[in-house]
């Protein structure tokens, strides 16, 4: 339907009522897989929205519900950056009353910047620069467990351009440190950053071995676990000619410093034009040794998961389960034989004795071009 395509919608589910509905939040934002809106439930049951388009304008659309209300939404504003943005992440630093809410999008020279919402006016304002490079870096965010402090997660530049390593800081609001709490950037709302590479090293890219960040959460003693995929088979190869074989990694940081292992196969790439796209990791925010993937190969052999329904390859989901604190895994089936693809696991933040996972079911032909559901299950921890 022309007149819903690209829509983007607010999809809300009552557990307990087993009732839910669906809520436009902007008609024909666009079709385009980063179109979506970067949501925070604020401490008095108020959902708050960011949204942009793929880097097209300068607008940041921002709308929030009613206290506990899912279906009453305030009208639209916007906040205009002073360059085209994309992505939006929504997260907390600082303590007492100088904890603030803070958005992370990709803006100006098409670095990671971020706004500022003023608690005293409700305005958003420009807060700095967090990282420049020449390139477009890509990054993951996670706060620690009391919002303190945010985990930033990067690679060099998109891995189309570049043979990506992975690193990680840690920015309190102002500054901006490395994984051991070396200062690296004392103001974050100059005009001055740091690359990617002054952040800890994680994992060392090579031709070999091109890293893309999928997760990021904290562990039972606040620190940082990512989850990242790896191509093995670009070296040498234009663009459009890789990506056949890819490789989940999980790394921990310890006392010890950074610790990362090769935990699963993770397949092809999930089309042609891009050689790094899988079909990502999530990582369960309350229990690190538990991970959702999606692979089209079997995550122990590597071997093409070929369907009984259609005789047709597909992407499958896959439950895993560490006991040597994710230096290996275990994997039992979610999904199998399916005769559609299923992609980008999530596991939402829930505390108590059930997980729920939410998925894409369908097809995915580009960023611009797919036609999925979002699908879930709920399991006792």
């Amino acid at each position: 339907d022309s007149t819903e395509q690209g829509d983007l919608d607010f999809h809300w589910y009552g557990l307990s009522a087993g009732t839910g509905d669906v809520i436009e939040l902007y008609d024909r934002l666009g079709q385009d897989d980063h179109n979506t809106a970067a949501l925070f439930q604020r401490e008095n049951g108020q959902v708050l929205a960011l949204f942009s388009r793929h880097g097209s304008d300068k607008n940041i659309y921002i709308t929030q519900t009613e206290a506990h209300d899912p279906t009453s939404w305030s009208p639209l504003s916007v906040y205009q950056d002073s360059s085209n943005v994309t992505y939006n992440n929504l997260l907390t630093a600082g303590v007492g009353p100088d904890k603030k809410l803070y958005n992370f999008s990709r803006s100006r020279g098409w670095n990671p910047n971020f706004v500022v919402l003023d608690p005293e006016t409700g305005k958003w304002e420009y807060g700095g620069r967090l990282l420049k490079s020449e390139g477009r870096p890509y990054l993951k965010y996670r706060a620690n467990q009391d919002g303190s402090k945010i985990h930033v997660v990067a690679t060099d530049q998109h891995p189309r351009n570049f043979d990506n390593s992975i690193y990680h800081g840690v920015m309190d609001g102002q500054s901006l440190f490395d994984s051991n709490g070396k200062l690296l950037d004392q103001d974050l709302s100059d005009s001055d950053a740091v690359p990617p590479s002054a952040l800890s090293l994680v994992f060392a890219g090579d031709p070999d071995n091109v890293a893309w960040m999928a997760d990021v959460e904290v562990d039972e003693r606040d620190q940082p676990v990512i989850a990242f995929s790896v191509q093995k088979d670009g070296r040498d190869l234009p663009p459009k000619s890789g990506g056949l074989d890819h490789r989940y990694h999980l790394a921990r940081f310890t006392p010890a410093g950074w610790r990362q292992h090769e935990i699963a196969f993770a397949g092809e790439r999930l089309y042609s034009f891009e050689d790094d796209y899988t079909g990502l990791v999530a990582i369960d925010p309350q229990d690190v040794n538990h991970l959702v993937i999606s692979t089209n190969a079997n995550p122990d052999s590597g071997e093409p998961l070929i369907s009984k329904a259609d005789t047709l390859r597909h992407y499958e989901l896959f439950e895993g389960i560490s006991e040597d604190d994710g230096g290996s895994f275990s994997w039992t089936a979610i999904t199998q034989n399916s005769t559609m693809d299923n992609i980008r696991p999530i596991i939402p933040t829930w505390e108590g004795g059930k997980r729920i996972v939410l998925w894409l079911r369908g097809s995915y032909t580009t960023y611009e071009d797919f036609d999925t559901q979002v699908v879930g299950i709920i399991q006792s921890r």
